[in-house]
């Protein structure tokens, strides 16, 4: 059986993206069967080659007998593999039930439960496509309730779904709507939506969708470049910051260098924030140093940090780590630290927030929790997309990355990060498994 946390990534199968994270979720804009085709089975082909269990649920104009066809041609041992069960070729009328209103609790269950059943089989983790042309407009709310579902579910799982939906029969404000409950949209060179409402991209090309569904991948990577061109500058300013606290100063010039140093250490936080969301997004992920020692004190820094940060404020933690757990200190200290600054901004400004950290049976559990407003179901299928930002005071500065690392973090050790939220408490849970 393999050790799941070995692998932060899977690998795509598309040409320009060569991995996948964990717990990603996809949509395809087609036109054609040819577009399924070839999208759908180097996709597939680099899953079984990865050692996972895949499920493809297809419909016209790419049936059961093309994709397996298709498939066979480049897997030429797929039916004994078919046999063995690691592929499942299926017709969506087998699948999902017509003549029923939509369950989507029931299919993300099913959906969970399968990979769930993957893993205890020794596979990676589990692969999955679906073909909604089937989908009529009737249904199409309670399927849009069933991809954001889905979005949530998949957070932290072995699990990599992929959703297609033909362009040319759904209206433009349904391709909004497609776009904003995937992480990522691959889009056909060959057609063009209704409306036009969609630019022209190649599916070799893959979009980050942030919160108004318009942010490119070549502008995200010109800031990962912008952010390692400034590395060695900011830390040069911090130096000389520093070394102006040390050496006689009157109390003006002091106070600057001070603020200097503090613009700096800030100005480092969000590179370090760029860095870590294009390693999510377009590397093998956020690269961990494992270690069974040191996680205690790392945390407990991370929570006197902030704790001087914000002297106004009152933190109740309670720490209790009874075994050895095996993480990386650094990058668990900045999960805590992001949840931790996230409670302490948007959060009740009188009442205290609580940090939680156990070992519970056989998995390492770290909560976060704080009154003040409710998070809306909407906003919570939002949360933890890069760039997302709820309403702050004007000094409070930031990009809007603070949860989406988090999320990057939980899945590189394997781990699931979940929020809860009610009139009376919203609460980041974050668990993973003690190996």
């Amino acid at each position: 059986m393999h050790n799941h946390s070995e692998q932060s990534h899977a690998p795509s199968g598309v040409a320009a993206l060569p991995s996948l994270a964990w717990g990603s979720h996809v949509g395809q804009l087609y036109g054609s069967a040819g577009d399924l085709r070839d999208l759908l089975v180097p996709y597939f082909k680099a899953g079984l080659e990865n050692n996972e269990r895949c499920l493809w649920v297809t419909d016209a104009p790419f049936g059961m007998d093309d994709a397996r066809s298709a498939l066979r041609t480049v897997v030429p041992d797929l039916d004994a593999r078919e046999r063995q069960g690691q592929i499942e070729i299926r017709d969506t009328r087998a699948f999902y039930d017509r003549d029923r209103p939509l369950d989507p609790e029931a299919l993300v269950a099913g959906l969970v439960q399968l990979e769930r059943d993957a893993l205890a089989s020794g596979y990676r983790g589990l692969r999955t496509n679906g073909n909604c042309a089937w989908v009529e407009r009737a249904n199409w709310d309670s399927f849009l309730t069933y991809e954001a579902s889905v979005q949530e579910a998949v957070r932290g799982r072995r699990l990599i779904c992929m959703c297609s939906y033909q362009h040319d029969i759904i209206e433009a404000g349904q391709v909004k709507e497609v776009l904003d409950r995937h992480q990522f949209v691959l889009r056909s060179p060959h057609e063009r939506s209704p409306a036009q409402a969609l630019e022209q991209a190649a599916t070799t090309v893959i979009e980050p969708i942030t919160p108004d569904g318009q942010a490119h991948v070549d502008a995200v990577q010109a800031m990962a470049v912008l952010g390692h061109d400034l590395r060695n500058p900011v830390a040069a300013i911090s130096a000389g910051a520093a070394f102006l606290q040390r050496v006689s100063l009157d109390d003006r010039a002091r106070a600057v260098s001070a603020a200097i140093g503090k613009s700096a250490d800030h100005l480092t936080a969000l590179i370090d924030d760029l860095s870590d969301m294009t390693r999510g997004r377009f590397g093998n992920g956020i690269v961990l140093r494992l270690s069974r020692h040191g996680l205690v004190p790392a945390l407990r820094h991370a929570v006197d940090e902030l704790r001087l940060v914000h002297p106004g404020r009152v933190i109740e933690d309670s720490l209790s780590i009874e075994r050895p757990v095996e993480a990386d200190p650094v990058y668990m200290a900045r999960l805590l630290s992001n949840l931790l600054k996230n409670a302490l901004v948007y959060g009740s400004q009188i009442d205290p927030v609580k940090v939680m950290v156990s070992t519970e049976g056989g998995e390492f559990v770290l909560s976060v929790s704080n009154r003040g407003r409710q998070i809306s179901p909407e906003s919570r299928q939002r949360l933890f997309a890069p760039f997302t930002r709820g309403a702050v005071a004007a000094d409070q500065q930031g990009l809007g990355l603070g949860l989406y690392i988090v999320a990057e973090i939980a899945r590189a050790h394997g781990g699931t990060i979940k929020v809860s939220s009610t009139q009376d408490e919203t609460r980041f849970s974050f668990r993973m498994p003690i190996l």
